[in-house]
């Protein structure tokens, strides 16, 4: 019998991840800018993957409304099967308790799917992209809501926009001051490397108050905690938190919504 392939599609504001899923194996897996896609572009990716085997399905998360018709038409155009788009109207194999289940971003409610059949209710997972978002799975396995607080870059870029002197932080320059070896000073000389204090001290102290207060919560002092996102590592790295962190998480979640629903 012929394993049948899907094709996953997370957009998300900054980029976008397309993969292949066969047998719960991520294949071809791409990542790439979600601003200034195109018709094109799109189409030229989904005729690559068909190029290589018989898509038998597709299902896309998005967070990016004015994308969602060029990947709809052009996935229907590849003769990419049945096509699905994850929402709040589909099975997720969690149940929801939130007022308004329509306003919660598909992609947390892929994060809630993945993490609930992963490790168990409860859960919490946070996801660090563009923002940092905290979702919450309860003991009865509902998603009940969560916490969104500004993401990594956001946190440091904005005081580049928001101030005539102070310089913009590079993400490589982030990623050096996060993993630095040794002592690392609090008090900084320069400008760069006082904002980088401030990124590293303030960035770690939001988050670990947010997880102790999560924590706190009645039906959350034995909850799983895991986080995915493209920062999540480079974050976690020296927050001393008992985290697991799974990049593929997201994807997971689309992959278990399409096959509940296909």
């Amino acid at each position: 019998m012929r394993i049948s392939s899907v094709i996953l599609i997370d957009i998300g504001n900054t980029s976008t991840h397309v993969s292949l899923e066969r047998a719960g194996r991520f294949l071809l897996t791409k990542r790439f800018p979600s601003n200034g896609q195109t018709v094109g572009i799109v189409g030229r990716l989904l005729r690559f993957y068909a190029s290589h085997t018989k898509i038998d399905g597709a299902i896309l998360c998005s967070v990016v409304p004015k994308l969602n018709p060029i990947w709809i038409n052009e996935l229907q155009k590849n003769s990419c099967g049945k096509v699905l788009q994850v929402s709040h109207k589909l099975n997720l194999g969690v149940k929801i308790d939130y007022p308004k289940p329509s306003a919660i971003g598909a992609d947390r409610l892929a994060n809630a799917a993945a993490a609930a059949e992963k490790y168990g209710a409860p859960v919490i997972v946070a996801d660090f992209g563009t923002a940092l978002t905290f979702d919450i799975v309860s003991a009865a396995g509902a998603y009940v809501g969560g916490i969104i607080a500004p993401g990594p870059m956001l946190f440091a870029e904005y005081l580049a926009e928001k101030t005539a002197l102070l310089p913009r932080l590079s993400l490589p320059t982030i990623c050096k001051a996060m993993h630095a070896k040794g002592k690392r000073p609090v008090i900084g000389n320069n400008t760069s490397q006082a904002m980088l204090i401030g990124f590293r001290l303030g960035y770690l102290g939001m988050m670990k108050e947010i997880v102790l207060r999560l924590e706190q919560e009645q039906g959350l002092k034995n909850a799983r905690l895991c986080a995915t996102g493209g920062y999540a590592k480079m974050i976690l790295a020296e927050s001393g938190l008992k985290i697991s962190i799974d990049p593929f998480l997201t994807l997971r979640g689309i992959s278990r919504i399409y096959w509940l629903n296909r």
